[in-house]
């Protein structure tokens, strides 16, 4: 029986110490008949006189579980014709492999968190707990979860958001309890419609300049971050231009950067071959032979797609899971890919930088699937903000944010805040998708409440803002991580169809630390190779920017031209000999992949000599 109890010490310990580790651990089942006192357990954490490190990860209970087979799940319609999306609902006790001990106590709750029918993520809704509400527990699960006692019925609540009342809490509330008789107050009795979560308010459409500048008042659902590490709490805000609340944490990392950049691009095509249905060892395994690959080739940088999609292969509070891992939007592992790729990266010598797309988000497919919490969901649901803060673009399929408003600006700069505040990344990057159209529908009413003429003049002022603020946001966090722009090799393109003021970028300070211009281009194109290089080179020249050639590896094997295998080599040769601040080439599965997509001439003989080349750089 000792023994026992020191098995549930432990893992006890784990729920309050190692709620958020990032590694997954092997589950231990408790046995059934055995009871368990919360208070003794909490008094066996304090006294067991474990350091972290001496905790076997054997002796830790897990957050994963069998589910119940496909034919017991049932589907859930939405009333906009798009696709179902399978839920838990009527999966009994019985099909899940979890064993739940006795237990008794009380616990209160550290955040606002949901309550479950069952101890999964995925298990109806049954209510809520708000921050600091008590309840009386029943049993503790072997997968952390608590089982409690809510509105006279057995629920549970994820043992990570839950700790246990203090006796002296216990003494105060029998104290308070006492004078309430002696003094015999009404007592007033709220109906279940208050006692519910407040509904999100639509947001205001702007009519008025002033309303531009004001983001929507919203009150969301209780947080559900029941199967997502904590991020780190917020430390300082900091007011960007004025206008504009961020909120940034202090990260003390010293990040890892080059001079000379020698990178590739790892798309989300790349990530998502790895991580689908990838355990953490597979995908470990998978994005260490990759940058093995790249630091054979001999590059010294990675930039890492992290959000393609208004989606986050990391742990977030702000964007869902990417849909990769399981074909479910919000659906993570339980394992945080960034870390992993970050720490990789690292113990290569690699520098990493987190790649975004700040204004792309995602499908009305991807839409009916996530979550109501997020701000993203909450404007595509609203009559006023769909069509303003977030704008359909037919051509792409997708909703596109729109910078106008400064809660678009806070909502993709705070985003950029929880990477660099939580994690070590080296440089923040982002690439050439600004405005996805020149039509003048996209953002009519945020215009016409400007006040502005020139429709192409204030689109330019407004993405210049939202990089300023991208920058100022970044150096706020971590003041060594660079921030960097990809534009168009087409320099007319990057003004007069994306509204990317590059120029201004270069000429200013406060915009970025390098730039990394697509000249995907070959020498018999219409914009060739050589006149790009060189105009980009004058840019730099111009403003003492640090300029990196961008190289199309992915058009190798498509025409003549680029069925040549030495044109990888001679445009880093070009680009070196222009005195460029390095290459970075596009992109990793073009280069190494055995997939369809990778011609076999970058194996067979472009590859060793654009190695010789970079080796010259």
């Amino acid at each position: 029986m000792n023994c026992v109890k020191k098995i549930f010490a432990v893992m006890l310990c784990a729920l309050t110490l190692f709620g958020c580790a990032e590694k997954p651990v092997e589950r231990v089942s408790a046995p059934e008949s055995v009871s368990v006192n919360i208070e003794t357990y909490m008094q066996s954490e304090e006294s067991s006189g474990f350091e972290s490190s001496e905790i076997s990860s054997e002796t830790l209970p897990t957050a994963s579980y069998t589910k119940a087979p496909e034919e017991t799940t049932v589907r859930e319609y939405k009333t906009d014709g798009t696709e179902p999306r399978e839920t838990s609902a009527n999966i009994s006790e019985e099909d899940k492999d979890y064993e739940i001990a006795p237990a008794s106590g009380r616990m209160k709750a550290t955040s606002d968190v949901n309550v479950r029918e069952l101890p999964d993520a995925d298990s109806d809704r049954a209510g809520h707990l708000d921050k600091g509400e008590k309840v009386e527990i029943t049993g503790i699960c072997s997968n952390g979860w608590i089982r409690i006692i809510y509105k006279g019925e057995e629920k549970f609540v994820n043992g990570k958001y839950l700790k246990s009342v203090s006796e002296a809490e216990t003494t105060a509330e029998a104290v308070s309890e006492t004078e309430k008789v002696t003094s015999a107050p009404q007592t007033e009795v709220k109906t279940e419609a208050e006692t519910e979560p407040a509904k999100t308010e639509e947001a205001t459409k702007p009519t008025t300049a002033a309303a531009v500048t004001e983001p929507p008042q919203t009150t969301p659902e209780p947080t559900e971050i029941e199967e997502i590490t904590e991020i780190t709490e917020k430390t300082e805000s900091s007011t960007v231009n004025g206008n504009l609340e961020i909120f940034t944490g202090s990260n003390p990392y010293s990040a890892l950067n080059y001079s000379v950049q020698k990178a590739v691009w790892l798309a989300f095509l790349d990530i998502d071959d790895m991580i689908k249905g990838a355990s953490e060892q597979q995908f470990r395994s998978k994005i260490s032979e990759e940058y093995d690959s790249i630091k054979d080739l001999g590059c010294n940088t990675v930039y890492v797609h992290v959000r393609a999609y208004g989606d986050a292969y990391y742990y977030s509070d702000i964007f869902p899971f990417a849909a990769s891992y399981s074909d479910v939007l919000g659906a993570a592992p339980s394992y945080d890919p960034l870390k992993i790729m970050i720490d990789e990266a690292h113990s290569r010598g690699l520098s990493f930088h987190a790649w975004i797309n700040p204004m792309r988000t995602t499908s009305k497919e991807r839409f009916a699937e996530m979550d109501g919490r997020y701000a993203l969901k909450q404007w595509y649901d609203s009559d006023s903000a769909n069509g303003t803060f977030l704008v359909y673009d037919k051509e792409t399929k997708l909703w596109w944010l729109s910078p106008a408003y400064p809660a678009v600006r806070a909502l993709i700069c705070n985003g950029v805040s929880e990477i660099v505040s939580n994690y070590n990344v080296d440089g923040v990057h982002i690439d050439d998708y600004f405005y996805p159209t020149t039509s003048s529908s996209f953002d009519k009413a945020a215009f016409e409440a400007s006040g502005e003429e020139d429709l192409s003049k204030w689109r330019l002022s407004v993405v210049s803002e939202l990089v300023s603020e991208l920058y100022s946001t970044v150096k706020a966090c971590n003041g060594t991580v660079e921030f960097g722009v990809s534009p168009q090799g087409n320099m007319d393109n990057n003004r007069e169809k994306l509204y990317a003021d590059i120029e201004r970028w270069c000429r200013e300070p406060g915009y970025l630390d390098y730039i990394v211009p697509q000249i995907y281009y070959g020498y018999n194109d219409k914009l060739s190779f050589e006149t790009a290089l060189e105009q980009w080179r004058g840019l730099s020249l111009s403003y003492g920017k640090r300029l990196i050639c961008g190289i199309a590896a992915y058009k190798v094997g498509v025409n003549s031209e680029w069925s040549e295998g030495d044109i990888l080599k001679r445009q880093v040769d070009g680009a070196r000999e222009k005195g460029y601040n390095g290459v970075a080439l596009y992109r990793s599965g073009s280069l190494f992949s055995s997939a369809s997509s990778s011609p076999k001439i970058m194996k067979n003989s472009e590859l060793p000599a654009l190695k010789i080349s970079l080796a010259g750089f």
